[in-house]
């Protein structure tokens, strides 16, 4: 069942109000319940440059909602508890999604406008950290899925973090099959070149191998295999996989190049919350080059 949407607006500096100016005729036609989160003024200011600001409605409520409308929530009035604008504004929206049993659409961001003065990670750490949860990034495609089980940390600190986050995994599985989600295949992949060359590279991928044995016993309903060589893994994907990576450029370079339709989804949190999976692309700013295929499949999920 489709679920209205809590959209924060993200980076105001980004491709994000020409995506939502492309999408808005679709989002109408198809009915989609949504509402954006944000400083009003700012998002009337740019959506003004798509002739678009007659189309909005600010509300304090959802109730005020009215159908062929860009219905904002304004985020000023709400009391802040960041410094960061685009943290309170993720924050709020997250929260207003919880409240009214919403999905949480959050626009791109750019990381450095956040990490001057904040330590943060990415969108779905936050979310985690506010949750008190623990979170997954699932990378959903057309093609095949992935999963990478560190995210936004450097090359440096990916083998300790990755270890952690091996001997833990069993709960990603529990939420998989709790949820419905139907992967059938699940490849993990090895964290050093050629899987780890029998152990002549590196030991995390002896310890890899074991935590597979102990899954295959534990989790019948999947078929694990791994680990295999990253380098080659893609090479011919079965139906319904979903591939584990222990970093994550080792498996979205591939996700992106191979799969058409992508959207990040976060395990873990109390409402569902998806992502387009691209970033800012300040480069063609008000360009009409923005691809609005990404976004739109996290709206009418």
């Amino acid at each position: 069942m489709k679920k209205n949407k809590i959209i924060s607006i993200g980076s105001l500096d980004s491709i994000n109000f020409e995506i939502l100016s492309k999408s808005i005729l679709t989002l109408f036609k198809k009915k989609i319940i949504f509402f954006v989160v944000g400083d009003r003024f700012e998002i009337k200011k740019n959506l003004s440059l798509y002739n678009l600001d007659k189309l909005i409605n600010n509300i304090n409520n959802i109730s005020e909602y009215e159908t062929k409308k860009i219905n904002i929530i304004d985020s000023n009035n709400y009391k802040k508890k960041y410094s960061n604008e685009l943290l309170n504004d993720i924050s709020i929206a997250y929260n207003l999604a919880i409240e009214t049993n919403s999905d949480l659409i959050t626009m791109p961001i750019n990381k450095y406008e956040i990490k001057k003065k904040n330590k943060f990670n990415g969108i779905t750490e936050f979310l985690a950290k506010i949750s008190k949860t623990k979170t997954y990034m699932l990378m959903m495609g057309d093609y095949f899925s992935i999963i990478p089980l560190t995210t936004h940390i450097p090359i440096k600190k990916v083998s300790n973090n990755f270890i952690n986050e091996l001997m833990d995994v069993d709960r990603l599985f529990d939420f998989l099959i709790k949820n419905n989600f139907l992967y059938k295949n699940i490849i993990f992949l090895g964290i050093n070149p050629h899987a780890g060359e029998n152990g002549t590279i590196g030991h995390e991928d002896d310890l890899l191998r074991s935590k597979i044995k102990k899954l295959k016993g534990k989790f019948k309903n999947f078929n694990f295999k791994g680990p295999v060589s990253a380098d080659s893994a893609f090479m011919n994907v079965k139906n319904d996989s979903l591939f584990i990576s222990a970093f994550h450029d080792q498996a979205l370079i591939p996700f992106k190049l191979l799969n058409k339709k992508q959207i990040n989804f976060t395990i873990g949190l109390k409402v569902r919350r998806f992502s387009p999976a691209h970033g800012t692309a300040r480069d063609i700013k008000n360009k009409n080059k923005a691809q609005i295929e990404s976004f739109l499949e996290c709206m009418k999920i």
